[in-house]
């Protein structure tokens, strides 16, 4: 039977590029939101550019979120593997 391990190191390294990915994108955001459309020239084209740029910059931030919200999910997955690894401990000591 093969062991589940999950190392901390690893999750560590998880959270860390998920955080430093979710944090990368807000300055792409904010440039993204701070675009003047006008410079094209013509309205319609204008508009569709303001358009892109909106749904760009909110897809982004949606990703973003994920992405810290995944390095959070990371702890609680790490506290939960720690848990489960304490009891199994225990109860591998307890059938000695």
């Amino acid at each position: 039977m093969a062991d589940l391990r999950v190392e901390d190191a690893t999750l560590t390294h998880a959270q860390a590029a998920f955080r430093t990915a979710g944090s990368r994108l807000g300055p792409v955001v904010w440039a993204l939101k701070g675009l003047d459309s006008g410079v094209v020239g013509a309205t319609p084209l204008a508009e569709k550019l303001q358009d892109a740029n909106a749904l760009l910059a909110a897809e982004l931030g949606i990703t973003g979120q994920a992405l810290t919200e995944l390095a959070a999910r990371a702890d609680e997955i790490g506290a939960a593997f720690g848990g489960v690894d304490q009891a199994l401990a225990r109860w591998a000591g307890a059938a000695r």
